[in-house]
């Protein structure tokens, strides 16, 4: 018998999300477990709910989307408590990069109790430390991409949508966005080299998939021990929206004026110039103001069932 901490987000899959909270708890009882709710009805609580009770956790269960995932990385981030991920939002990104299954929640429940009896995949995490990162937790750690320029301000708007859900609210949300835009003074470091320019989207990216499908590295893995660095020249409005749809299939990489590049740590912060950089926004939560350092953490996050891509 293992004793299994779980979060619950019953807002998420347009409230469908308190039902499916109640069948994982239902489901990993019914296996013998001991398990203990931790949902406390917001972000920060059940956070802290989860930090205190971890060292008595053989496991971690997060119930809901990308979110929920982002919590629990949190609580588990560079320990030996192994997190189990119940996919169940509107956004599911982490757990289609890992090879989860998506709104099946017997089905993930089957995948956490193989992990309990021994398969479970390692993967990388970035780390993001900084005066500006918001609390509780700090350092932040993410799983798929840390988002600094426009699509922060995108990640910003699309969070306060209740509606649409899903992916088309990142439509929605650039529509409403490119009016305020113009281009951001940006000063990098990457790997010891450091640069001023002006830029439209930068990001940096531990996976190759954020913001319900967008593919803004196609090459990332969360395996490799590495991160990588997007970043754009500044583009016009008309520009951002010829660009943005290519981001679904990866083909942006082509264009000229995108720079990727490989890196295991990144300085992020204002320069003059250009407009004042958004707060940064990782795996779709809210980090917190520049200047903000991101790093690599090898093999930070052990993921029951998981088979990463």
């Amino acid at each position: 018998m293992s004793k299994v901490g779980v979060i619950t987000n019953p807002t998420s899959g347009s409230g469908r999300g308190r039902a499916w909270g109640q069948e994982t708890l239902a489901l990993l009882a019914a296996k013998g477990h001991q398990v203990n709710d931790l949902s406390r009805g917001s972000w920060p609580a059940s956070y802290e709910a989860a930090v205190k009770a971890r060292r008595h956790l053989d496991a971690l269960v997060v119930v809901g989307g990308d979110g929920m995932v982002h919590l629990g990385i949190q609580v588990c981030a560079e320990r030996k408590l192994p997190l189990g991920i119940v996919a169940a939002g509107s956004g599911n990104d982490t757990a289609i990069t890992l090879d989860l299954p998506v709104h099946h929640i017997g089905e993930a429940v089957e995948r956490i109790e193989l992990g309990l009896q021994g398969e479970v995949a390692t993967i990388d995490l970035g780390k993001i430390s900084g005066n500006g990162v918001e609390v509780p937790a700090s350092p932040r750690y993410f799983a798929a991409v840390l988002s600094g320029g426009v699509d922060a301000a995108i990640a910003a708007y699309a969070r306060r949508l209740r509606y649409p859900r899903g992916p088309v609210k990142y439509k929605v949300a650039m529509l409403r966005e490119l009016p305020r835009y113009s281009p951001y003074g940006v000063k990098v470091t990457v790997d010891g080299v450091t640069w001023t320019q002006q830029c439209t989207l930068v990001a940096v990216a531990n996976s190759h998939v954020f913001g319900g499908g967008l593919r803004i590295s196609p090459a990332s893995s969360v395996t490799d021990g590495m991160l990588e660095f997007v970043i754009t020249e500044p583009l016009k409005r008309r520009e951002i929206l010829q660009i943005f749809p290519k981001l679904y299939d990866g083909s942006h990489i082509d264009d000229p004026r995108v720079r990727i590049m490989e890196a295991r740590k990144v300085t992020i912060s204002q320069a003059g110039g250009g407009a004042v950089l958004p707060p940064a926004f990782a795996d779709g939560e809210l980090v917190g103001g520049q200047p903000l350092t991101i790093e690599v953490v090898p093999k930070a996050l052990r993921v029951l069932g998981a088979r990463p891509r």
